[in-house]
């Protein structure tokens, strides 16, 4: 230690000297004195930075091989992911063969109209083109045009819940509506039109294609649209604008429940807008809405038209006002019952109904019973319904033009079911059957064909009807 210096000198080989001068740190020797210290730090030459290994060949080989896993389980998922889609369109491509597909009606071109939905979406409908329907083809210029059922709202409560629902609005409409019955692509099942074109329209206006209610109400801050009458002109515009609608020379207007008496009352109407139509027909199915007291003396079903026709303000449907125009206001609701507005139709019509219709039953008569369980005053409510349906179709028995299928048979409608050409007979010939002679006159007169049974006689043999 050089007592001079406070400094204490480490010399090794190789090494720098450093020196520290710890004289601020003080210590106390044994006589009291401040001792002063030092230290020196000389790092060993020998010593060495730690490196880093670089990666030996069998840490790369695993890496590689994982990646190479990773791309192949990539490329599997791929593969089966261009499989699925493919099945997909396939399936898509099948369906569309035989189902309609929707055609929504453009914004602009439903707004200038003034048709919507009762919630204000726009109308549409499902088309599937018929089978070779190609330029020069016979089939080009054969249609059916079908109106859906699905009864009526006639309050704004009624009108705000219906426009939640596919009965009200198209937002949720799925792409593809499966079209069997007599539109049925199948030529076993619907040997007489299955080449035609098949056009059926969405229901969502509430009214049987029918009102005319120019300003909307509103209900909880929600506005209402009432035009039904606009919907059907805007949807026909349309297929006559972007179809070969426009040159049809054979049109059957068809409908089924209130879908029926839309086709019944528009028939005229699409018959004058079709002015190249060489053969237009109405086909109902289901659609026949007499007054008759309930089983608790109610007139239900005339008070349910009668709130839809002032409702939706449907007097002022072109299409109806040659029966209207003759009616006092209070009376015109009465229009909208098919067997008063018959007298007005000039247009061929072919009504298929059941005497004991199982809607009308349940609604308008208040009778919930099948054929082995009704009490014996329901049994005569439903009896009298009976009798008022052959009344009705006696006119259309003497028309020469007209034909029927009146079954005994409880059902409320066939037209879409497999029912239309199986299972319900009269005498052995199908609905299909009775349809095809009334429209293609395979006989001398049309197909008249009426059963009178009661229910209790028929409940063996209708196992398979509904």
């Amino acid at each position: 230690m050089n007592e001079e210096t406070n400094t204490k000198e480490i010399t090794t080989e190789g090494a720098r000297e450093i020196k520290i001068d710890i004289s601020p740190i003080m210590g106390h020797g044994t006589k009291g004195e401040d001792v002063k210290m030092a230290m020196t730090f000389v790092p060993l030459s020998n010593f060495r930075r730690p490196q880093v290994r670089s990666m030996s060949c069998g840490c790369q080989r695993i890496y590689v091989q994982l990646i190479g896993f990773l791309i192949f389980v990539l490329l599997i998922a791929v593969i089966r992911m261009i499989s699925n889609m493919r099945v997909v369109f396939v399936q898509y491509h099948m369906a569309s063969d035989t189902d309609g597909e929707l055609v929504l009606l453009p914004v602009e071109f439903a707004a200038s109209r003034g048709a919507f939905c009762l919630d204000g979406s726009p109308p549409g409908y499902y088309i599937r083109y018929g089978k070779y329907a190609v330029p020069k083809s016979p089939n080009i210029n054969k249609w059916i045009i079908y109106l859906p059922g699905g009864a009526w709202c006639t309050s704004k409560e009624e009108c705000y819940s219906r426009s939640f629902t596919d009965l009200g609005s198209s937002m949720d409409a799925p792409a593809l509506s499966a079209f069997g019955g007599i539109l049925s692509a199948s030529e076993t099942d619907n040997p007489d039109f299955h080449k035609w074109n098949m056009v059926k329209f969405l229901y969502c206006d509430g009214s049987s294609y029918l009102g005319n209610r120019s300003r909307t109400v509103e209900y909880k801050s929600k506005q209402i649209y009432l035009r039904g009458f606009p919907v059907f002109v805007a949807l026909i515009d349309h297929l006559i604008k972007h179809t070969d609608l426009s040159s049809a020379d054979n049109v059957i207007l068809a409908g089924t429940s209130a879908g029926g008496i839309g086709a019944l009352i528009n028939g005229d109407f699409l018959r004058d807008k079709l002015s190249s139509v060489e053969s237009l027909h109405v086909l109902l199915d289901g659609a026949m809405f007499p007054d008759q007291p309930s089983y608790t003396g109610e007139h239900i079903m005339a008070n349910l038209l009668k709130k839809t026709f002032y409702f939706h303000n449907i007097k002022d449907s072109v299409s109806i006002k040659d029966c209207t125009s003759e009616l006092k206001i209070s009376e015109q609701w009465a229009c909208l019952q098919p067997d008063y507005y018959y007298k007005h139709v000039y247009t061929p019509a072919f009504f298929i109904q059941s005497l004991h219709d199982t809607w009308f039953s349940a609604h308008a008569l208040g009778v919930q019973c099948s054929s082995k369980g009704c009490k014996a005053s329901e049994i005569q409510i439903i009896n009298v319904s009976r009798q008022n349906f052959h009344s009705i179709f006696k006119n259309v028995m003497l028309s020469k033009g007209d034909g029927l299928f009146v079954s005994s048979c409880p059902f409320h409608w066939v037209l879409l079911k497999s029912t239309f050409y199986e299972n319900l007979n009269i005498n052995g010939t199908t609905v299909a059957d009775a349809v095809g002679q009334w429209y293609f006159h395979r006989k001398m007169t049309p197909a008249h064909l009426i059963q009178s049974e009661s229910l209790t006689a028929m409940k063996n043999k209708c196992n398979n009807i509904h």
